[in-house]
């Protein structure tokens, strides 16, 4: 997953703002000379109806392995991938990551860094900024998450492909720390999704393509401390899934199945330690689902909770904590690895179990296994891991129905 080449060049695009102005609500008059980077052109045209010369999905081939690449929005850097046989992908997700009070110097990954290089793919979601100390403003909240530059590298040597910023932690050091998150982690060549300098970044996907598939990565937050949190036209920060803002959630959605094969919606929501969803967390996974959305992945309880299908449609409603310094009871140490193996027709899920010791994530002994897969089967909806972990659609008990 060596550094490829930026994506950062810009053009000047003159356009009707069709998508900035209906879809994300931005100000301006129609014909306006809009600045955006070449990556972003393809997304935003695609939902405005404006016509350009740049294809739907820009491939940028760095010179060292041209095989597949990393295509990201704004200055996301493109990284290479492993090219998986045609006829399968993986893609494997972890919970929360925050490498606070110590836990970036105690090798945070390193007893599953060999199983996530089994992926074609990993995602975590980045519950923390990334910044020096100093860098920003620190907020003045109950729990404020910097985690050293040195995260991002941990990530990237670590397997981790890319990560979900929209979260409510991700601007603990402001708008500043913020911009030096995405700087590092352009740096280290971790792709993001979720947050940006302007709403258009934000809401847009990151887009990696495998092989011949392209997967867009969603990221979106519906727990955000403050408004001043949510992206603007003119301000940097998170892309929201408030109310005011589903619709613009939903229409990202779909603006990333018109660019990808596979759509993956990373979702920051829910109630901290609860073991089921919320009533609107299943009625916006459905209408992601409905929007195009192949897996939704979930965030922010800290602890898991189940899994249910939609139709075709995966929905981990939290996936707990990964590498995380807080976790430390007997149900915020519980945690698994998802892993989704993608066919022509059909997709598999299996969960490998994980607990968290003093923070770092380490491989379940049979006992923690029996004991997380229990707690995966009492929260799911209609779905049943059996004891290697693979997932079954079928009916049964659930605290969660």
């Amino acid at each position: 997953m060596a550094p490829g080449t930026s994506a950062s060049d810009s053009l000047v695009l003159t356009c009707r703002l069709m998508f900035l102005r209906q879809t994300l609500g931005s100000e301006g008059p129609a014909g306006q000379t809009v600045v955006m980077p070449r990556s972003l052109i393809a997304f935003v045209l695609l939902l405005a109806g404006c016509s350009s010369g740049v294809s739907a999905v820009e491939v940028l081939v760095p010179p060292t392995a041209p095989t597949t690449t990393t295509v990201v929005a704004d200055s996301r850097p493109s990284t290479t991938i492993g090219t998986p046989p045609l006829a399968s992908l993986t893609l494997a997700f972890g919970g929360d990551v925050s490498l606070t009070h110590g836990l970036a110097n105690a090798d945070p990954f390193a007893d599953i860094t060999g199983l996530i290089s089994e992926a074609d793919l990993f995602w975590v979601n980045l519950e923390t900024a990334v910044a020096e100390e100093g860098v920003g403003t620190t907020l003045d909240k109950e729990y404020v998450f910097i985690s050293p530059p040195v995260t991002a590298e941990l990530l990237a040597a670590a397997g981790v492909d890319g990560v979900a910023l929209a979260n409510n932690h991700a601007m603990d050091a402001g708008i500043d720390g913020l911009e030096r998150t995405l700087d590092l982690l352009g740096s280290a060549g971790v792709a993001h999704a979720g947050a940006g300098r302007t709403r258009a970044e934000a809401y847009a996907p990151a887009l990696v393509r495998v092989g011949s598939v392209t997967v867009a990565v969603v990221s979106v937050s519906r727990v955000l401390p403050s408004d001043s949190w949510t992206v603007t036209e003119n301000r940097p920060g998170l892309a929201s899934a408030y109310q005011p803002f589903v619709d613009d959630a939903v229409a990202a959605v779909s603006g990333a199945a018109q660019l990808a094969d596979l759509v993956v919606v990373m979702v920051h929501w829910g109630m901290e330690r609860s073991e089921c969803p919320e009533a609107y967390q299943r009625e916006l996974a459905v209408r992601w689902a409905g929007a195009g959305a192949d897996l939704i992945i979930g965030s922010h309880p800290h602890v898991l909770q189940g899994v249910e299908r939609i139709d075709d449609t995966w929905v981990i409603y939290s996936t707990g904590n990964l590498a995380f310094p807080s976790a430390y009871s007997e149900d915020t140490t519980q945690t698994a690895l998802f892993w989704f193996t993608i066919t022509d027709d059909d997709s598999e899920l299996h969960a490998t179990p994980v607990r968290i010791v003093e923070g770092r994530p380490t491989m379940a002994s049979d006992a923690d296994r029996a004991t997380i897969l229990g707690t995966l089967n009492g929260r799911s909806i209609d779905v049943i891991f059996d004891s290697a972990g693979m997932a079954t659609v079928a009916g049964g008990d659930s605290a969660c129905r």
